[in-house]
């Protein structure tokens, strides 16, 4: 949504904030010199704006929690805090976790040897730890309706995925009479690549268009698929496809390397975001990495007045450097810079086919697409290899939201386990907001390096939905509409 030029303020922890109407709350906060928006679960890391990792944008609005700053339209008087502080986000206390030695917190404060295990002492230790997790504050009893009415709706092909591939698979299928809806994340169609500069076709108006919506569940292979707006107040949608196609693309994965959770590493989608549709420039100094794709990134920012200071392919990337935000890179030479910019190595995100096809118990695994389903456009390229080496730096962050390290991973690793289901229940890696995408990119590629061997000679973790979030009043919105099986 492009700024209109009126300014609108809101709060962010109780100071007030100037934006421009049309901007997200996460712009309007870069656009103000804040990029600490978020802290991580178990050591308080700061986290910011990324486009890989959600935890980096949860933030409490109006007294309701875990509301993605990246999606969230400011509005005069909207109140913003940030979670996961104590005893406030102004003087937060739980930052001195940072100190305690990392060994201490494998696997969570939970999983050490001197939790208590049962009565008043483990119902204390719990509530404890909850806090310094941040999620022992529900959501403001006016700050969330009790039930959000949903729809169901059949139809002969739902396009998940706004891009070009979606835009044009859905108008061809449209074209040959059939009905068709396409569901997008996005408030507008074809972000990225409009911001890229290049050019959409319009989509045919016979089409049902379902914007700002994330379809987070696939069920009974593909014949019903559900969707959840970000706007709270929205009710989710059910559908009945005889068909569907994932067009869902492809993402940057982060480079694998110490710091590359720091606030002011970004991946393309974010960086044309702020830059093209909110004006907002990433970083003073960029530095742009990438697999093949770099330098026609960093034409694009130059294009539109970011200053690009290096731009190389990523496997030659050693290190991010910064504190409370990037201040530099190590990539041969040190270059100074305040924001990474990522683009490759290009992944898909395998959540939604896993769910269509995932058959399993214990172990989940992933089959071939049903027939009703396929896969159009960047989804069908395929992925590419993560530059992982053999020995990382322990400290090397593999799953921000939930504070995973190489070195937790490399402790499991070197006593013997090589299971990436079994990797993830001992250390919660890919368990946060994430659902696994790009953590578990991470962890394999970590792994296979580990052992020398392929990362696609393991059997991935299970993807169970919700893939993203839905409310409670959502999911109660859709209580008659959907039968259990049985």
């Amino acid at each position: 949504m492009v700024s209109n030029g009126r300014t609108v303020a809101f709060l962010w922890n109780g100071t007030r904030i100037e934006a421009r109407q049309g901007d997200s709350v996460a712009a309007a906060l870069w656009r103000a010199g804040i990029t600490t928006l978020a802290r991580s679960r178990k050591v308080h890391r700061p986290l910011g704006y990324s486009g890989a990792y959600p935890t980096g944008v949860l933030a409490r609005v109006n007294g309701r929690p875990n509301v993605r700053l990246d999606q969230t339209c400011v509005e005069d008087g909207l109140a913003v805090e940030m979670q996961n502080t104590w005893p406030s986000p102004r003087f937060d206390l739980l930052k001195l976790a940072q100190a305690v030695p990392a060994k201490f917190v494998y696997g969570g404060f939970e999983h050490g040897a001197w939790m208590p295990k049962a009565g008043l002492a483990y119902r204390l230790a719990e509530r404890a730890m909850a806090n310094l997790a941040g999620v022992a504050r529900p959501a403001d009893a006016a700050a969330e309706p009790r039930l959000v009415p949903g729809e169901r709706m059949a139809v002969d092909c739902l396009v998940v995925g706004g891009g070009p591939a979606g835009i044009a698979e859905a108008n061809r299928r449209a074209g040959h009479g059939e009905t068709v809806a396409l569901v997008t994340r996005g408030e507008s169609l074809a972000r990225f690549a409009s911001a890229a500069g290049t050019a959409i076709e319009p989509l045919d108006p016979k089409v049902r268009l379902f914007t700002g919506m994330e379809l987070f569940g696939v069920y009974r292979e593909g014949a019903l698929m559900v969707a959840a707006p970000h706007d709270n107040r929205r009710g989710a949608v059910v559908f009945d496809p005889r068909t569907a196609v994932l067009a869902t693309g492809r993402r940057s994965i982060p480079p694998l390397v110490p710091g590359s959770h720091l606030p002011g590493v970004l991946d393309a989608h974010a960086a044309f975001q702020l830059t093209a549709v909110h004006g907002v420039m990433p970083g003073r100094r960029v530095a742009v990495v990438g697999t093949g794709a770099e330098k026609a990134l960093a034409d694009r920012l130059a294009a539109l007045g970011v200053t690009v200071v290096h731009r190389g392919p990523v496997e030659e990337l050693v290190e991010i450097r910064g504190r409370r935000r990037v201040s530099a890179i190590r990539a041969g030479t040190e270059i100074g810079c305040d924001a990474v910019i990522h683009a490759g190595p290009w992944r898909i995100d395998p959540s939604l086919g896993f769910q269509a096809s995932g058959e399993g118990m214990f172990q989940v695994l992933a089959r071939p697409l049903p027939a009703r389903m396929s896969v159009a456009g960047a989804a069908a390229l395929g992925d590419e290899r993560i530059h992982a080496r053999k020995h990382l730096h322990p400290g090397t962050l593999i799953c921000p939201c939930m504070d995973v390290t190489a070195g937790e991973l490399y402790c499991h690793i070197d006593a013997g386990e090589t299971d990436p289901e079994v990797l993830k229940r001992l250390t919660s890696c890919g368990m946060g907001p994430c659902q696994g995408f790009p953590c578990w990119e991470h962890m394999l590629a970590l792994l296979a390096a580990r052992i020398d061997t392929e990362p696609e000679a393991f059997a991935r973790p299970t993807h169970r939905p919700p893939r993203r979030a839905i409310t409670v009043a959502q999911a109660a919105g859709l209580a008659s509409l959907v039968e259990p099986d049985r």
